[in-house]
């Protein structure tokens, strides 16, 4: 009798699992949520001979980034891990098509970079062209090796055919040459020039992320180009800084103070930790800014410059078509269009009844549109977050685990081509990141 009684709650408590397992089976497929479906534009995908598999190994790869060289190649720069590691390069003369193996002939300092590179090509007034890499170097965790030590940049005047050791800025040599608080020096500093002192009031390095997320050429009064670019950075405490690179009359590069740019927006700017900040100028010279909302508790922002960056309009939010991480915006004369391609990542949204989480992502996409959408809609009072905001979204990959690890990602427009590479779990079965590139028509932004 007792053996039966045993066996009965056994069997009941059999029952009760595969009922309440086909219960929350029931609650997560009818709850799933996509993330394309809170984007209110087409969606357009390239063929799928578009892809190329640039690098694909058994360990993480990812955060690349992007440049069109002068003579019409392509080169990409990524890290062998998460963020740091060491630089790989590789480059396509077919627009993408196709990729050469890494490159074994880069400078002995790209082998132990702090952060994901960035690329950027220089053109000056003199007709010469200077390819630029930069790494920042932030303080990961207190028991990591690596630690606050400003940035790392690199030149190139050949193309990228060949680039220079890694030279520092602002980092720990720097710092420790600087004057303590309090010396005359910081009296010709503005406010948000001053760098940071420790308690006894010693400089400290910067301690920079995502160096640099934009570099935007700078314009004089009468609209003529410079041969100055304006570089932005962030901090852990959510500060986004400009520094601009110029160059003496023998060549040498020259990086301003790190300045504090939207010290009157600090609240709006600290509330929803503002990053990753893209700057693009439109055919009429605004400059476009868009930038990560890192707190997750807003979608991303915009603000418009009239006057060579010295002053931004109001921080506002953007739709979810335009809501995410890491944008990357390029300008297409020839169809008028502006792409922006980043990792589409929306707050406030559970991916299901039972996640714990409360975003929702797993894409990466690029944004089309025209520059006077933009700038209508970050300076028209009547436009909010609800409005339908741009042509069409291009859906350049999704992730097979519906993460939102993906989507950093390098983008150039020329050729009549449009070419993107980013990092992600794309394809079926894959366990880690791997890079990603595709290629295709500038008429499919039309």
């Amino acid at each position: 009798m007792k053996k039966k009684k045993i066996v009965a709650a056994v069997v009941a408590a059999a029952v009760i699992v595969v009922i309440t397992g086909a219960v929350l089976t029931g609650v997560y497929f009818g709850t799933l949520k996509d993330a394309l479906d809170y984007v209110d534009l087409p969606l357009v995908a390239p063929e799928e001979n578009s892809y190329t598999v640039v690098d694909k190994t058994d360990y993480y790869l990812g955060h690349p980034d992007l440049v069109y060289t002068g003579d019409g190649r392509l080169l990409t720069a990524y890290p062998l891990g998460h963020g740091k590691g060491a630089i790989v390069i590789r480059e396509s003369t077919d627009m993408g098509k196709t990729w050469s193996e890494r490159r074994s002939d880069l400078p002995e300092s790209f082998a132990d970079s702090q952060e994901t590179p960035t690329l950027y090509r220089l053109d000056f007034n003199d007709g010469s062209e200077k390819i630029l890499l930069v790494s920042g170097c932030p303080s990961w965790t207190d028991d990591d090796e690596y630690y606050a030590d400003g940035f790392n940049y690199s030149l190139s005047s050949d193309g990228g055919r060949t680039f220079g050791e890694f030279i520092n800025a602002y980092g720990v040599e720097w710092a420790t040459s600087m004057p303590d608080s309090g010396d005359d020096l910081y009296t010709s500093y503005s406010a948000d020039e001053l760098p940071n002192f420790d308690e006894s009031g010693k400089v400290l390095p910067y301690d920079v992320i995502v160096a640099m997320s934009s570099l935007t050429r700078l314009k004089n009064e009468n609209g003529g180009w410079l041969d100055a670019w304006m570089g932005t950075f962030h901090d852990y405490d959510f500060y986004n800084y400009v520094s601009v690179l110029t160059f003496d009359s023998e060549g040498k590069a020259n990086w301003s103070v790190p300045r504090r740019f939207l010290s009157s927006q600090r609240e709006k700017e600290a509330e929803i930790d503002l990053c990753e900040i893209e700057i693009f100028r439109t055919p009429s010279d605004e400059l476009v800014l868009l930038g990560r909302a890192n707190a997750r508790n807003s979608n991303s922002v915009i603000s418009v410059s009239a006057d060579e960056g010295k002053s931004w309009s109001v921080l506002k939010e953007l739709p979810y078509a335009l809501t995410g991480d890491r944008h990357k915006a390029e300008y297409d004369p020839v169809t008028g269009k502006v792409a922006v391609s980043f990792r589409l990542y929306l707050p406030g949204i559970k991916p299901n009844a039972l996640s714990q989480m409360n975003e929702l992502g797993g894409y990466w996409v690029c944004w089309v549109g025209t520059p006077d959408m933009l700038t209508d809609y970050a300076l028209n009072p009547e436009k909010d977050k609800n409005t339908v905001l741009g042509d069409k979204m291009l859906v350049l990959g999704k992730t097979n685990d519906g993460k939102s690890d993906c989507g950093y990602s390098g983008l150039v427009i020329a050729e009549n081509r449009v070419v993107a590479v980013s990092y992600g779990k794309f394809s079926r079965g894959a366990k880690v990141p791997y890079i990603l590139g595709v290629s295709f028509s500038a008429d499919l932004l039309k």
